[in-house]
């Protein structure tokens, strides 16, 4: 109990797994974090794991254009705000297909 009750005090929430060796905290959302992460995510009408190393890519009429790389660097910041300690470039690129789905549940809580 007394462990619980710390974690909340400190703001740490549940863990996920996103590879072998690789247990992150997620932050308990309180209602700035929530406001922050919704701020960053706004205008993404794409999945995380759809938005993964993919370039720019316009329409063929010229009329609709996304920037991926951009849309993959706001997931990025929205789960560096949300993981406690964040996540370093090599465990970013690290995280296995089991950690891809709990990165793709993640920010549901915060949205």
């Amino acid at each position: 109990m007394e462990d619980k009750t710390l974690d909340q005090s400190l703001n740490i929430g549940s863990e996920i797994k996103l590879f072998e060796g690789c247990i992150k905290n997620v932050k308990i959302g309180s209602i700035k974090l929530i406001r922050e992460v919704r701020q960053v995510m706004k205008d993404l009408a794409y999945d995380f794991k759809y938005s993964i190393g993919r370039d720019k890519w316009t329409s063929d009429d010229g009329k609709t254009s996304v920037d991926w790389p951009k849309v993959e660097a706001a997931y990025k910041k929205a789960f560096n705000m949300v993981l406690i300690g964040g996540l370093t470039d090599e465990e970013y690129e690290n995280v296995d297909d089991n950690g891809l789905g709990e990165l793709e549940t993640l920010l549901s809580r915060f949205l």
